[in-house]
């Protein structure tokens, strides 16, 4: 099955940029409007970047994307737009003891036990929360690490480090939705192959369908010539 990595350049002072920006709902939509709904993607992953090189929306699909309309109304359209790859090239260069330098936006969360009709915890009802504190949010990506096919270093210098953190909060259906997200940035050696290629297309944690579980990778900066 084939798995496409796409970049789209985001004009922010466009109009509807602000409104698609400035809420994960309404860029879910926009990121299905890339798609023909004849033939829709398998949950695909998003995340938007915003850098001193401009803002951009990646996408990880099994579908090839069709961003001409997301760029005529979010973009610009007259500087190409978008770009989409095989990510076959990525994958591939996925091997065990391979070091590359990462970057992922997550959402960090913890089960809590809710309390029953006698005030005690039930087992069987729980609740998902956000992490509130950078020491949380880094500890939940440490622990899930070797899980995913990784490894950061050790537990007491781990490489990696947290560079943005948001408390997100828009509209669903009526109700109010509200999501903790930290970026997470730093450096990873490849100790299960097939898992991590695996997470590359499914994603990592939760809230994927609000711009969190995409990772992407680059070469380490230490392997670099």
């Amino acid at each position: 099955m084939s798995t496409y990595f796409t970049r789209i350049a985001i004009n922010p002072r466009r109009r509807g940029s602000h409104r698609v920006l400035g809420s994960p709902h309404f860029m879910h939509g926009a990121v299905g409007s890339c798609f023909a709904p004849t033939a829709p993607p398998e949950r695909p992953l998003w995340r938007v970047d915003r850098t001193t090189q401009g803002v951009f929306l990646y996408l990880v699909s099994d579908v090839a994307p069709d961003p001409t309309s997301f760029v005529e109304e979010y973009g610009w359209p007259l500087a190409g737009g978008w770009e989409t790859r095989d990510y076959a090239v990525v994958l591939d260069a996925v091997r065990n003891g391979r070091q590359f330098a990462f970057r992922l936006t997550a959402n960090p969360v913890h089960n809590v036990r809710m309390p029953g009709r006698s005030g005690e915890p039930e087992p069987q009802r729980t609740t998902r929360l956000s992490h509130v504190t950078a020491t949380q949010q880094l500890k939940w990506f440490t622990e899930r690490a070797q899980g995913w096919g990784i490894s950061v270093g050790d537990d007491d210098a781990p490489s990696v480090e947290i560079v943005e953190r948001a408390v997100l909060t828009f509209g669903r259906q009526g109700r109010k939705v509200t999501i903790g997200t930290a970026v997470f940035e730093g450096e990873l050696t490849v100790t299960d192959e097939g898992e991590l290629r695996r997470r590359l297309v499914t994603g990592f944690g939760h809230a994927k369908a609000y711009g969190c579980g995409l990772l992407t990778l680059a070469p380490s900066d230490s392997h670099r010539p």
